[in-house]
């Protein structure tokens, strides 16, 4: 069972906490809004390109849209 943690509304620098307590699997939720942005972008960002996680996005309805990292379990 997957958990869901939510640091969109959270200061920069909290997404690499989130991400280190997260299990494989477990959604951070690093953005709500239009457009991805906020604060957390650039630790999303560079946790994927390091292949620590997918990101993906859910639409709320009204424009908006949930951003989210869903974190990788680890490869053999």
């Amino acid at each position: 069972m997957s958990t869901r943690h939510d640091v969109s509304r959270r200061p920069e620098g909290l997404f690499s906490a989130a991400m280190a307590e997260a299990q494989a699997g477990d959604e951070v939720v690093y953005h709500v809004g239009q457009y991805a942005g906020g604060p957390h972008k650039k630790e999303a960002a560079a946790a994927h390109e390091a292949g620590n996680c997918l990101l993906y996005q859910r639409k709320l309805g009204g424009g908006r849209f949930e951003y989210i990292a869903k974190k990788k379990g680890k490869t053999k």
